[in-house]
Formats: C-alpha cells, structure tokens, sequence
C-alpha cells in the first residue's frame, strides 16, 4: 500500500510511518509544517509543491492517510479530489461547513471520516448506542468523561462528540447539550447529557460513558494504552479504502 501521509511531522505522522513498514506498506510522500524534520520519503509543506512531489514519483500512490489539523481539510478534500485519491481522515475539530465540504468531496473520492480510529471506541460507540436506548426510557441519567494530554486543543474532543452522538441516537429524542458543570442552577433534567473534559500529563485517551439512576450505575470505559493503537487503526481503513472502489463517506464501523 503506497501512502501519501498528510502531517507527517506530528506525533500520529511518526507512528505511522513505523507501523506502516511493519505491516509492509509505505509511506512515499509526506506533507508536514516544516523541511526541518528529515524523512525517509520525499515531502512538502504544502499543497501545490506536495502536487510536483507526486507527479515525480516513481511509484503510484493509493491512499491518503490525515494526522493533521482542521486548518488543512479544505485543501486536503481539493487535493484528494484532484489526485483521485480515497482518503482515510483521522483528524478531529473540524467546522460544520467543513464537514459539508467532506460530504460534498466524498461525492467524487471514497473518504472514511472518522474521529477515532479505535476499533474497541467504534464498539463502544454502538454499545452505548444499545444502552441509551434500553436505559434512558427507564430513568437512566447519561453523562460522558474524557481525558487526554496536556497538549490536546481541541476540547470536547472528537471522540467525546461521537459518543455523545451515538447516546442521543439511542434515546430516540434531542439531548440537552451539557458541557462541563460550574456555579449553582437548577437540578439536572433528565434529557441533559453532560460532556466533560480533562487535559493533564501524557494521558493518550480515555472515554467512559456512565448511566445512572436512583438505585445503581453501569459505566464503560475505553483507555488507550498508545498511539499505536491509532495507527493500526487508520491502516485498516486504509486497506479498506483501497478495496472500496466506490465514492462515498465511510466510517470504521463498516470495517467491520
């Protein structure tokens, strides 16, 4: 698999590049925020120059993988777009028009878009899907945690977002949005579904759902031991992506 990976210099970018020679693929072009980071693969630091990198490989690339920031996804999508090539999209924060752009662009392109490349988050994202619907109606209060690290920007995160998206789905009904807690108001309505965030440390990423009433409460949780994790993820839907010839919007559950 040839791979054309899109914040190269990043932390996500660097795993990446490791496990994709593990799993025997490569990395044959880079676009990343500075020249100063070496890589065994040519790169660029921005589009019109990543463009004349691709028309000078030797090798044809397959995919796109995207370990970047909001402020690429417009040229990314145009890029892809131009290039023909399906894109494999990890990074969170994006806007709402952004998100339509996405839409749009998946029109021409395949694109798995995606806040979380966790195969267990995506389980957990149908689990808390089957649990909003059975205990909510019963009384069930929800409210979701997040934790990352310190250096994390975007606060809730994309993960938190999808969660809180897949507990709504299964109430049947609109969620009153409640992020994070402070000062004295009036006690929580049921329909209230709180979404809190922790920064601190080198924490990789940690969700938990909590439901609970009167009488008990059943949490879960999913803890990220490394970005690898990540990585191995977004390899997977790269490989589908590859395999899905067909334009669209895709998302990790279809994977599996």
């Amino acid at each position: 698999m040839n791979i054309i990976l899109i914040g190269s210099d990043g932390a996500m970018g660097k795993v990446v590049t490791n496990i994709s020679k593990e799993l025997g693929h490569q990395v044959v072009a880079g676009l990343q925020s500075t020249e100063e980071t070496e890589q065994p693969f040519p790169i660029a630091t921005n589009f019109d120059d990543l463009t004349k990198v691709v028309e000078e490989l030797e090798v044809k690339p397959e995919v796109m993988i995207d370990f970047s920031t909001p402020q690429l996804t417009d040229e990314l999508l145009a890029f892809a777009v131009a290039q023909n090539l399906p894109l494999m999209l990890a990074t969170t924060g994006q806007s709402e028009a952004q998100e339509q752009a996405i839409q749009e662009a998946s029109k021409s392109v395949a694109i798995l878009d995606t806040h979380n490349t966790s195969i267990g988050v995506n389980v957990m994202q149908e689990v808390s899907k089957h649990l909003s619907k059975v205990l909510y109606p019963l009384g069930y209060d929800i409210e979701i945690i997040e934790k990352h690290h310190r250096y994390k920007k975007d606060a809730p995160s994309g993960t938190g977002k999808m969660l809180l998206d897949s507990v709504e789905e299964g109430m049947s009904e609109s969620a009153t949005k409640v992020y994070g807690r402070e000062g004295i108001g009036e006690a929580r309505e049921h329909q209230e579904v709180g979404l809190h965030a922790i920064r601190g440390g080198d924490i990789v990423g940690e969700h938990t759902i909590i439901f609970a009433n009167n009488q008990e409460t059943l949490e879960i949780t999913h803890r990220a031991g490394s970005k690898e994790l990540f990585a191995r993820g977004a390899m997977a839907g790269a490989e589908f992506l590859i395999n899905q010839a067909e334009p669209g919007i895709y998302s990790m559950n279809d994977i599996f």
